[in-house]
């Protein structure tokens, strides 16, 4: 990785940048985030325990329950909507709802990549309809690669609750440890910038056609 390249740290999601704990982020409590900023109609929040720090997404986006469900499944494509992520690739795929797959982020110089393997599942509530995926760093399936950190405490957490006209809100939690020190102008653009361009791209992608009439089997509208 060469010093002309972006010095902004990658929002992948951050899902893989911040300090997994022994419980999940979704199941503490939530009454203690602070609003770093509102733009681009992207709420985002984030929380420091000690030295870790955890990031929230809020926002809203107008397609179907599927279509969401087709860009997440669709592993090889991350690259075109996650930020900072420079290769993606499906490992197993369990089931229409469940797969393994391999992310590597693109840091900024001087500091290494860090790549992880992802255990990943779709569940979806038969009370609301509402899409929670949830991603878990695993030990093993891909070889561990010279000067890239292999990631091994991640979780991430999107919760899709569909709304009127169409409209779905989301929720985005990123909690993960990426190994080593980070200087703080990295974390700083992380939690501004990340998180916006990872929306931003997602939403171009949504709005296209095959994504708007993709209708899906296993998921409910």
């Amino acid at each position: 990785m060469s010093q002309t390249k972006s010095a902004l740290l990658p929002q992948c999601l951050f899902a893989f940048v911040l300090t997994l704990f022994t419980a999940p982020v979704w199941a503490q409590q939530t009454d203690d985030w602070e609003l770093k900023n509102t733009k681009d109609g992207v709420k985002v929040y984030y929380r420091k325990t000690s030295d870790i720090y955890e990031l929230k997404m809020v926002t809203s986006i107008k397609v179907p329950l599927s279509g969401f469900a087709r860009l997440f499944d669709e592993v090889p494509n991350y690259t075109e909507w996650v930020y900072k992520v420079s290769e993606s690739k499906e490992l197993k795929k369990v089931s229409s709802t469940e797969m393994y797959y391999y992310t590597r982020i693109d840091f900024p110089w001087p500091l290494s990549d860090r790549d992880l393997v992802l255990h990943s599942k779709l569940e979806q509530s038969t009370h609301t309809n509402a899409l929670i995926a949830t991603s878990r760093a695993v030990s093993g399936w891909e070889p561990v690669k010279k000067d890239v950190v292999r990631m091994t405490n991640a979780s991430t957490k999107w919760v899709l609750t569909p709304g009127k006209g169409g409209w779905i809100y989301v929720e985005y939690y990123l909690y993960s440890d990426p190994g080593g020190n980070l200087p703080d102008w990295a974390v700083n653009l992380a939690l501004d910038v990340g998180p916006r361009e990872t929306i931003k791209r997602m939403r171009k992608i949504l709005s296209q056609p095959a994504y708007q009439n993709t209708k899906l089997a296993h998921i409910r509208e």
